[in-house]
């Protein structure tokens, strides 16, 4: 069985329809979805794209499940990439202690979100990344230069310009926020991109723009647009910031695994950043050191008040908000088998039985194979499907019948 034709079951089912029509109306409606398990909400976060292409925000319970999710998401949807939203501080208000790669990340999708409003982007996150506010859209925009192929295109004001977003010049660029100029050839590794860009000129006008391997400094890529921003987190930190809800298109649909806890973490997260500016304020004896906790992080009372004009999808074991719909899967874990196969054997003949079509998940055609024949030597009369990818955790639909 294709991916594609597992996802055809989802998106064909009655209870997906009338979900994803229910989306469709753009209101700020609550929506309770009970009774899933495993990677069925990852499934129909997945169906629901598809079927309905504005973009999906979800809210995991932390960092892992976050990973988990967008592993399943990238499975499901072998054309459309799911973005991770981090946090990219290791300490509030430790702007020294950042994960680079994660402010990469948060830099990349917020480009995305500025230059593709309607093209249904999927972003997955978790709390704690959502108690950093992110830089506002007019800022963002007015710090961002573009480039496009056959526009002129001076080398001294591009090296100016990027001296201006703190880049640094090398002979090599590896890490975000280099820059190195050989002739007519400009390589950028900007904030808004997992590769660096080449530039090649003839003469001032931009011959050609295309993405490179740092390691192989060989071509990945051509592209007609590149759009260059500086760290979001270091240069435009006096900029005013704003919540990701406030940033992300209000046609966006907010999935959220457990919103009291969300609300929990958002709280706590806020008392550490306030108690880290009190210990600047009194190492420095400055008042305009930073920006003040509230300008910087996100608290429990500012997302209610964000999240309000959204769709809100709840799911998980936790309900917090009034549902004005509420769907509900008759789904289980799957059973721990412990790698004995006649066990297996066993519950899919007793499925099969039940009418229930076995669709097993399997990482590589090697396992397919194994699997195959050893169900064979087991029981020739059973059937079941193989899904040559690889899910975050098992489970039963009931309503999957033959």
């Amino acid at each position: 069985m294709k991916i594609k034709e597992f996802l055809k079951l989802y998106k064909d089912d009655a209870i997906v329809q009338t979900m994803v029509a229910t989306l469709k109306q753009n209101e700020d409606v609550t929506i309770h979805f009970k009774g899933l398990v495993g990677s069925l909400d990852a499934m129909l976060v997945a169906a629901a794209h598809q079927l309905n292409h504005q973009n999906q925000l979800i809210i995991l319970h932390d960092k892992e499940e976050a990973a988990y999710f967008q592993n399943d998401l990238q499975n499901l949807l072998e054309t459309k990439e799911p973005l991770l939203f981090p946090t990219s501080y290791k300490r509030a208000y430790q702007f020294d202690e950042t994960e680079n790669a994660n402010v990469l990340m948060r830099a990349e999708i917020l480009n995305r979100i500025n230059n593709k409003a309607a093209s249904g982007e999927i972003i997955v996150t978790y709390p704690e990344a959502l108690t950093e506010k992110v830089i506002n859209k007019k800022s963002l925009r007015s710090n961002t230069f573009t480039a496009k192929v056959g526009e002129s295109l001076d080398v001294e004001f591009i090296s100016e310009l990027l001296q201006t977003y703190d880049f640094e010049p090398t002979d090599f660029v590896y890490e975000p926020g280099q820059y190195a100029i050989r002739g007519g050839i400009i390589d950028i590794f900007s904030y808004a991109g997992e590769q660096p860009y080449r530039i090649e000129l003839f003469g001032n006008e931009i011959d050609s723009l295309r993405t490179f391997d740092v390691a192989t400094q060989l071509s990945i890529e051509e592209v007609k647009q590149i759009n260059i921003i500086p760290n979001v987190q270091t240069k435009l930190l006096e900029e005013k910031r704003e919540s990701l809800l406030d940033y992300i298109p209000n046609n966006t649909k907010v999935w959220i695994k457990d919103y009291q806890q969300t609300l929990d973490i958002l709280d706590q997260y806020f008392e550490k950043a306030s108690h880290s500016f009190e210990d600047i304020l009194k190492t420095t004896q400055q008042t305009k050191v930073v920006l003040e906790p509230a300008m910087l992080f996100e608290t429990s009372e500012s997302f209610k008040e964000a999240i309000q004009k959204y769709t809100k999808i709840e799911f998980g074991n936790r309900f917090h908000l009034t549902a004005d719909h509420t769907f509900e899967y008759e789904a289980k874990p799957q059973p721990s088998f412990n790698k004995n196969f006649d066990l297996i054997a066993e519950a899919l003949s007793a499925n099969q039985e039940a009418g229930l079509i076995n669709i097993i998940s399997s990482e590589s055609l090697s396992q397919t194979e194994r699997l195959k024949n050893i169900f064979l030597e087991i029981d020739p009369f059973i059937k079941f499907q193989i899904l040559a990818t690889g899910l975050r955790g098992g489970f039963i639909d009931e309503q999957l019948k033959l």
